[in-house]
């Protein structure tokens, strides 16, 4: 039994003896790694740094030779500015302010988006580009807005006086004059739209204010007439009137062609020798129109007054000292005899000068139309129809 306990003995320090030098052998692994897994991570880190001083190196470097080429030489120092504006409305001195291009500051220092954006602002520019010429030039191309006619209250005379009133151009949009132009002063005034709900810049998209621009549109392109003013207040068709005063109807629809009518009723009233008064060019057949002479004057015309009699007074004549009876006899006598008598004339009854005053002729134009002509029915020898 002995010899049984001491080789029991024996077995289990063997293997207590492998344990311990696996246990060593892992430990030793672990350090290893451990080593090797901290030598990577160090060698990471000093990668990583060293990326980072470089790149910041890089960065500082490259902006002090921006700066020192760039950003603070004088020679990119802004000295001309360049505007090409197409109308005349904004001034040099309106665009720079807008802009903020200051003469003297770098070119880089500013930022042609907020400039363009600055300069869409403005109601009366429709489009614009800037571009920067090295080393000291700045380009402004600047396309206006070109009005095509004033739209005002119904009661203003002139809409170029008024507060109230806007310029507005083909596509309905709405702005003020910055400066008055002569050519302003004669553009047609749209009348009859609640100017007062809008503002500068916004657009007016309803149908009456469309078609007005659309007529104001192709008679520019025609010029059969000149345009004065367009009355929109009734809603349905425009009355515009022309600079003799003729009142001309029109539809919503097909400017195009009233248009046509228009020129029909023009082309006659000129072969009879006359002006138009009113014309509706909403009915498309048997146009009515009023046709004057030009020599009339207007129907609401006043007649001038006479001039007023001169307030002074002639100066009274002394009366003379009465007479004998016999002196006058004798005067009587001796004026008779020489001189014959001499029968006055009847008084004429003086006539009042008053205005003539022509009837308008009321005209039924009609437009050309092709003549159908009906075919007669046959008939037979004993004259019945077929």
């Amino acid at each position: 039994m002995n010899s049984r306990k001491k080789i029991s003995n024996r077995r289990r320090s063997g293997g207590s003896l492998h344990k311990t030098q696996g246990l060593l052998e892992v430990k030793v692994r672990s350090e290893l790694a451990n080593r090797q897994r901290n030598h990577a991570i160090l060698m990471w880190l000093c990668k990583i740094t060293l990326a980072v001083a470089m790149v910041s190196g890089g960065i500082y470097g490259g902006r002090e030779l921006v700066n020192r080429m760039f950003l603070k030489n004088p020679e990119y120092n802004l000295a001309v500015v360049e505007i090409n504006d197409d109308g005349a409305a904004l001034t040099r001195e309106v665009i720079l302010s807008t802009t903020k291009l200051n003469l003297g500051q770098n070119i880089f220092s500013f930022s042609l988006s907020k400039a363009r954006e600055a300069l869409l602002a403005l109601p009366q520019v429709e489009s614009v580009e800037l571009q920067r010429g090295l080393p000291n030039k700045i380009t402004v191309d600047i396309v206006e807005r070109r009005p095509v006619a004033w739209l005002a209250e119904a009661r203003t005379a002139d809409p170029s006086t008024s507060e109230n009133a806007f310029l507005i151009d083909s596509k309905g949009v709405l702005f003020k004059p910055k400066r008055q132009l002569p050519e302003y002063l004669r553009l047609p005034a749209i009348y009859g739209v609640p100017v007062e709900n809008y503002l500068a810049g916004d657009t007016v998209n309803s149908p009456e204010v469309c078609a007005a621009l659309d007529l104001v549109q192709k008679n520019s392109d025609t010029n059969r007439f000149r345009l004065q003013s367009l009355d929109l207040s009734k809603g349905y068709c425009l009355i515009a009137t022309d600079s003799r005063r003729a009142k001309i109807t029109f539809g919503l629809d097909d400017i195009g062609r009233q248009m046509d009518r228009l020129g029909a009723v023009l082309d006659y009233a000129t072969a009879q020798g006359k002006e138009i008064r009113t014309v509706n060019l909403m009915v498309e057949k048997n146009i009515p129109a009023v046709l004057i002479d030009p020599a009339a004057p207007e129907p609401d015309a006043v007649p001038a007054a006479p001039e007023p009699k001169s307030s002074t007074k002639p100066a009274p004549i002394p009366a003379a000292k009465p007479a004998s009876k016999a002196m006058v006899a004798a005067t009587n006598l001796k004026n008779s005899a020489s001189n014959p008598v001499k029968k006055k004339p009847l008084p004429q009854t003086a006539k009042r000068d008053e205005p003539v005053v022509h009837r308008a002729e009321a005209v039924m134009v009609r437009p050309a139309q092709p003549v159908a002509r009906k075919a007669e029915p046959a008939r037979n020898f004993l004259g019945f129809k077929f």
